[in-house]
């Protein structure tokens, strides 16, 4: 009986050890093919870019596995979400999320997951979005277009890249803290809400301000608040937020890349570390800031708190803006 239970032993040690040397053999073979980053907007756009000019160099880091962005709009994020919650757990898909597609859209689109539902990796952005007018209306300062939308309510219209978005929730509470009725027209992207603002088919947008800023460098739109609780001086150093201008409305915007939860933890802590190699490259740095998009790297241990602190910020402002 002794014999039997040494043997036993034996063949349960040796498993183990294969077990082991297995998951070694596999960590060091990870990635072994190119891996996606699910962007859930149109090509084009600012999220689009930003994730284009982020992977560039990314088989450097990866196992010399090419980081393909694929773009998945729709929903208002959901699309996005949705197509990352329901693929593998392998760790090949990576989601490049904001609060738009993490806390915003949940709510709105009364969805059955949550940021909590994804692991946070790495946080890649940190800013604002902005308010922009066409250049020539005659309401194209704040004071203006606060004092013709209360005279005309409901007549202006007003783009963002999506229903559900930073952006609609935020324009949302500007108009109830200022009293005046604006009507939102969702769009697929910052592209398309560009294009709509510039083509007259509305008369102000809010979106990301890399999409923005050369159709206002270039004198045809102009930009009258940004979200931020401080200015954001790189983006637009002599645009006020809205506090500065008296409207309690404030929201950051976070950009983070996640995996869904079910990702084995050892595949989880590769990603991480080689993103976090990546997002610190000067290579990588030098393209995203061309781009005007400086890195606010933040390791995923941070990923928790900077949702449940954002968690108490939208709960406020969705009860200013009164959307359910």
């Amino acid at each position: 009986m002794k014999n039997q239970w040494k043997i036993l032993g034996c063949v349960f040690l040796m498993v183990f050890f294969m077990m082991l040397m297995g998951a070694d053999a596999a960590e060091k073979d990870f990635p072994n093919k190119p891996l996606e980053l699910i962007v859930p907007f149109a090509a084009g756009g600012s999220t689009d870019v930003m994730a284009r000019a982020m992977v560039a160099r990314a088989a450097s880091f990866f196992n010399n596995q090419p980081i393909l962005v694929v773009n998945k709009p729709g929903a208002g994020t959901v699309a996005g979400s949705r197509y990352v919650l329901d693929g593998k757990n392998d760790g090949y898909t990576l989601y490049s999320a904001s609060m738009s597609s993490l806390q915003v859209a949940p709510i709105m689109h009364k969805t059955n997951f949550t940021y909590k539902d994804f692991i946070g990796l790495a946080q890649v952005l940190w800013g604002g979005d902005a308010f922009y007018v066409k250049a020539d209306l005659l309401y194209n300062t704040m004071e203006k277009f606060i004092e013709y939308a209360k005279q005309n309510p409901g007549k202006i219209k007003y783009t963002t890249a999506g229903a559900g978005s930073v952006p609609h929730l935020v324009m949302e509470g500007f108009a109830a803290a200022t009293g005046i009725v604006i009507k939102h027209i969702p769009t697929k992207g910052d592209v398309e809400a560009a294009t709509s603002i510039l083509g007259g088919h509305v008369s102000a947008a809010a979106g990301n301000p890399i999409t923005f800023k050369p159709y206002e460098e270039a004198g045809k739109i102009k930009s009258l608040a940004q979200f931020c609780g401080e200015r954001e001086k790189i983006f637009l150093p002599h645009t006020p937020t809205f506090k500065e201008q008296g409207i309690d409305v404030v929201l950051d915007q976070r950009r983070w890349v996640v995996v869904p939860k079910g990702v084995p933890p050892n595949l989880v802590r590769i990603l991480a570390d080689n993103l976090k190699n990546l997002l610190h490259d000067k290579a990588t740095l030098e393209s995203l800031e061309k781009i005007q998009c400086p890195v606010y790297y933040l390791p995923p241990e941070q990923y928790e708190r900077v949702m449940k602190e954002s968690e108490t910020t939208l709960s406020s402002l969705f009860k200013l803006a009164g959307l359910k």
